[in-house]
């Protein structure tokens, strides 16, 4: 019970954060251009590339954050590797890419829409 309280909240922030994440594009997008079509297949190319960078960036995050922790404490001289860390990097990348998806499925709608 407790694992699914945490997915649906993981999957009801995500989708918010994808939300507030198309909304800005739609504007930005909507300021450089005046043209309906044109909106939608820039909304569209920015959504499917956002998500993209989400779903890879999460990936790398969740992989390699034990790389990277080691090689910050031997450069930077940061604090030790701890479990803790690494379950917040996880979870971090599990973010990224849920958020990632939700972005990718909907670049994929608006395109379809098209």
């Amino acid at each position: 019970m407790d694992r699914l309280n945490n997915a649906l909240r993981l999957l009801a922030s995500c989708l918010i954060y994808s939300l507030i994440i198309v909304l800005v594009d739609f504007l930005v997008v909507l300021v450089f251009t005046r043209e309906l079509r044109q909106i939608f297949s820039w909304v569209s190319l920015v959504l499917l590339i956002e998500g993209g960078l989400g779903l890879a960036s999460g990936g790398i995050v969740a992989s390699y954050s034990p790389v990277v922790s080691k090689f910050g404490e031997i450069v930077f001289r940061s604090e030790p590797w701890s479990k803790t860390r690494q379950k917040a990097a996880e979870n971090q990348g599990q973010m990224l890419i849920v958020v990632g998806f939700f972005l990718l499925l909907t670049g994929l709608l608006v395109s379809a829409v098209i």
